[in-house]
């Protein structure tokens, strides 16, 4: 696979080069005599991840895709033309199941539904919900985040796949590097000392109520927004999360911590390099959720269609917090 620059040198665009054979069959197969129940097609965490993975990761095509992606050292990797489009969504969502759990360990971070493979489309009504909504259940933009930043081991990895892009010719796919953030930051006083609080002070986020355990329960995870893991800078972030979170936790609203998350805030929507691309129909998008943020331009075509895929580096048996590991 040829590597095509597109605006950030962290972020590729390929078309796909390997032909599938009959290596989609061979998946479907495979995922399907581990699954009793597809759990409304979207799968969940198995038992045997283990074993599955390293079964799936003999099958040529994801070897060669699992591989690439591997390689790349990219904070974010698009592949045009997957080859899914006429699947049927049962198996279709297992190739793309099987695709996650060859990179690492497709997470349910759905408390209520335990599903892997999430929708992201515009539900009837959402706007008008009192409860807090996710970015992935309405349409409109989407503010840079991180995934899972609410929770108390965020995964390393998602992938994002496009069942049917915005035919409104919105909802590009944007994505910042955290390590062009952090830059940004470094080139002012105040930012210098945003940085460093938010280094060292635990914030609120607050989990949206879809990934709530009930409608009625404010759950809050306290973290730091940047830390340092080797020689690596990460962030977890989530504005709107955050908001809520110091809503539910008054006393930790300082003028500092307000005037910092504002400052970062500003700096990500409106001054840090971004890829921003609207990725056609049957578009594989992963990204690195530790090193980079990603959100969406505005549309306001409801048909638009994803499926978002989490996934952690460690097995969901060994995880904290929601993972979803269900009995087959």
């Amino acid at each position: 696979m040829g590597i095509a620059l597109q605006q950030s040198p962290q972020v590729f665009v390929n078309q796909r080069n390997f032909d599938w054979g009959q290596d989609q069959a061979a998946i479907i197969a495979l995922v399907g005599r581990y699954f009793s129940d597809f759990n409304g097609n979207g799968f969940y965490p198995h038992p045997d991840e283990v074993a599955l993975q390293r079964e799936l990761l003999a099958v040529p095509s994801l070897r060669c895709l699992q591989r690439y992606i591997a390689g790349a050292e990219a904070r974010g990797l698009a592949i045009t033309g997957l080859g899914l489009a006429g699947l049927e969504e049962a198996p279709r969502n297992a190739v793309l199941y099987a695709i996650a759990l060859s990179l690492g360990f497709p997470t349910s971070t759905d408390q209520r539904t335990q599903r892997v493979a999430w929708d992201i489309r515009a539900r009837p009504g959402s706007a008008q919900k009192s409860s807090f909504v996710t970015f992935s259940e309405r349409v409109g933009s989407a503010d840079m985040h991180t995934d899972s930043s609410f929770y108390p081991m965020p995964e390393e990895q998602f992938l994002l796949y496009v069942v049917t892009a915005a035919r409104c010719g919105g909802g590009a796919s944007l994505l910042i590097g955290v390590d062009d953030i952090y830059a940004e930051l470094q080139r002012t006083e105040a930012g210098r000392a945003a940085c460093a609080l938010l280094f060292e002070t635990p914030l609120p986020f607050r989990v949206p109520s879809v990934y709530a355990a009930s409608d009625e329960q404010v759950e809050i995870e306290m973290a730091p927004v940047f830390e340092r893991h080797g020689a690596q800078l990460t962030m977890r972030w989530r504005y709107d999360s955050l908001l809520k979170g110091l809503a539910a936790r008054p006393t930790l609203d300082t003028p500092a911590v307000r005037s910092a998350l504002e400052l970062l805030h500003e700096v990500i929507e409106q001054r840090a390099p971004r890829f921003s691309q609207q990725l056609p129909d049957d578009t594989l998008l992963w990204a690195n959720n530790r090193r980079s943020l990603h959100g969406r331009a505005d549309y306001t075509d409801p048909a638009r269609h994803l499926i978002r895929i989490r996934i952690a580096d460690t097995p969901n048996a060994e995880r904290i917090g929601p993972s979803g590991i269900s009995a087959d």
